[in-house]
């Protein structure tokens, strides 16, 4: 698949996730305020993300997924959640953005080679589209000036690991909105 069809397909993807994910947000958030309640968010600013991981990935382990969708990942590293879809080749890598660490919020890769390689790796030719799995963030950030449970998603094909500090290369971004449509930017 091309660049631009692979835009089509993951444009088409993300429309069919939207509701999906806006309401597996909606209750992770809500879940996660309610355990992390009492512990100040300056004091623990982590918690909050792990938390939302781990109530996203229960909620979304027991519901339906649009047909070819499944949840993956290793909850035992940091609450790992990946979203898959092995028809396609697929795979949503779910992380949360830090603006004030990074412009633009797409964090870098770190330091782990494996990590490096996907956020390096370039969208496959259409003859390698079903061999060449596509590994895309699915990026979700606290609404700016709302409460800690409104929410942005979006989803990025990065085109470089990054450095920490400086923006992340990315050629494509999708903002998923409630109603499963996007805006591309």
């Amino acid at each position: 698949m091309s660049s631009t069809s692979w835009r089509s397909i993951i444009g088409l993807e993300a429309t069919r996730l939207g509701p999906s994910l806006y309401a597996a947000m909606s209750v992770a958030l809500v879940a996660s305020e309610n355990r992390a309640r009492g512990l100040l968010h300056s004091k623990y600013p982590h918690l909050r993300p792990l938390l939302v991981r781990s109530e996203l990935r229960e909620y979304l382990e027991s519901e339906l997924l649009p047909s070819g969708w499944q949840v993956g990942g290793n909850p035992g590293l940091m609450g790992q959640v990946l979203l898959k879809n092995p028809e396609l080749a697929v795979t949503l890598r779910i992380l949360k953005e830090r603006r004030k660490a990074y412009p633009q919020g797409v964090p870098p890769a770190g330091r782990n080679p494996a990590r490096r390689r996907e956020w390096q790796a370039p969208l496959p030719a259409m003859e390698a589209a079903v061999t060449t799995e596509v590994e895309l963030l699915l990026l979700w950030d606290y609404a700016k000036g709302v409460d800690k449970t409104s929410f942005t998603l979006r989803i990025v094909h990065t085109t470089e690991a990054g450095i920490y500090g400086k923006a992340v290369e990315c050629d494509l971004d999708l903002e998923v909105v409630a109603g499963g449509t996007i805006f591309e930017t």
